[in-house]
């Protein structure tokens, strides 16, 4: 299933959800219409939104995003629920909403005086006139419980669940400009760093966040996924863009260096001789790892959360540096 797909599909259900939630018929009818469709609509909007690719999340602000959603999606339904057993009171065989507090007149007289009597009786006692017996405030916070509480809850469902959706959906960006893969003469470079990394998480996204940080800045960078030729062998495109790039961008982590991973490794080494290793490859140091002996003897640049001096900046200057002049 595309995430197209799944953005349609997670919209219908949160619709679906609004529409048939259950909602007190102490609520006139036009409000609860009000509300079904006020909350389709926002769920609709938030799918809308977050499903648009131009819009997508990076991993952290997506998990952020759908942590804080859930989590007042969670708060909201349980106050929901709390005001459907305690601000609805029967009268005459119609529910009515009431409040949760009492007025300072009825305080100080009524409840005192009548201290073991149920909300349904209190109501009977006030003629069916809720406001006599509690603040209206009291009773415009209860009736936007029960009338709101579920619905809304949907729409903050729908946007915790859509932000993981487009966490797993992030795009990258087509390249700044358009290079056919060519065979260059000797001293030419196409761009100015290749991008080596594992495509399991989070090594794909720390890829996507440099890619991103870089091209913003006006750098060309290689990527596999969307810089190498569709009807070409993988270890030929990787040689190519190794040849046609100033430097080579390692994202090490363990994922990286795990034993079983070692095709990057040999096209990297074979392409590449001792001498250009050290003059052009970059290991940027995402977890503190043990690195191969093809990596041996590179300072690298730190990533991991204890650096001290800012990276993506030592990185920019790196490759900005006689940018546009001949690789040795």
């Amino acid at each position: 299933m595309t995430p197209a797909v799944r953005f349609v599909v997670l919209g219908i259900a949160a619709c679906a959800a609004a529409a048939l939630w259950p909602i007190t018929p102490a609520v006139p009818s036009s409000d609860v219409l009000l509300v079904r469709v006020s909350s389709a609509v926002m769920s609709a909007a938030a799918c809308a939104i977050l499903g648009a690719p131009s819009k997508a999340l990076k991993p952290a602000h997506a998990t952020a995003l759908s942590a804080a959603s859930s989590l007042a999606g969670v708060a909201l339904l349980w106050w929901h629920f709390n005001a459907m057993v305690g601000c609805v009171a029967d009268y005459n065989g119609r529910a009515l909403v009431i409040g949760r507090e009492f007025t300072k007149e009825a305080a100080a007289g009524y409840v005192r005086d009548n201290p073991g009597l149920s909300p349904a009786d209190r109501l009977l006692d006030a003629g069916g006139d809720p406001a006599r017996i509690w603040t209206i405030e009291s009773i415009r916070t209860c009736r936007f419980l029960v009338t709101w509480g579920g619905p809304a809850s949907v729409v903050l469902f729908t946007i915790g669940v859509g932000a993981l959706v487009a966490r797993g959906r992030r795009q990258i960006a087509p390249p700044p400009m358009v290079v056919k893969p060519v065979t260059l003469s000797s001293g030419t470079s196409v761009y100015d760093a290749f991008l080596s990394y594992r495509h399991s998480e989070p090594d794909r996204s720390h890829a996507l966040e440099i890619l991103e940080s870089l091209e913003a800045r006006g750098l060309r960078v290689a990527i596999d996924v969307r810089d190498f030729a569709p009807n070409e062998h993988f270890l030929s495109e990787m040689e190519r863009c190794i040849k046609q790039s100033r430097f080579v961008l390692c994202v090490v982590t363990s994922q990286y260096l795990k034993s079983d991973h070692t095709s990057e490794e040999a096209i990297i080494s074979k392409t590449l001789d001792m001498a250009e290793r050290r003059k052009r490859l970059v290991p940027l140091i995402f977890e503190p790892v043990e690195v191969p002996v093809w990596l041996h003897g590179l300072v690298g640049i730190d990533f991991t959360p204890e650096a001290t001096v800012e990276p993506l900046a030592r990185l920019v200057g790196l490759l900005a540096e006689k940018r546009g002049a001949p690789r040795v």
